[in-house]
């Protein structure tokens, strides 16, 4: 099984274990592209991987409210910067 480097967020700024591998293991700049606009955050490192240093920012710009999924596809990840393309996924009740 070979994992597609994509992430579904359920409103968490912590990144999962399995994903890290993909990663950079130090802090890292990262970058978040979303709907044609760029916020500049913090990939820390440790145990639990999160997003911070603009995380907040980014989720009061995009309206973000508790239950709201987001699909992170990875761009590009260096020792250097890592990019993600950020987009709300929209969930039915079927």
């Amino acid at each position: 099984m070979n994992p597609e480097p994509y992430l579904y967020i359920m409103f968490l700024q912590f990144i999962p274990k399995r994903f890290c591998g993909y990663l950079p293991p130090i802090s890292v700049k990262t970058m978040l592209r979303c709907n044609g606009k760029e916020w500049a955050v913090t990939l820390k490192s440790g145990v639990r991987r999160r997003l911070v240093n603009g995380w907040k920012q980014f989720v009061v710009d995009n309206n973000l409210k508790s239950g709201n999924v987001l699909l992170f596809e990875l761009v590009e990840a260096t020792s250097g910067v890592v990019i993600f393309s950020v987009e709300e996924i929209e969930l039915t009740n079927a």
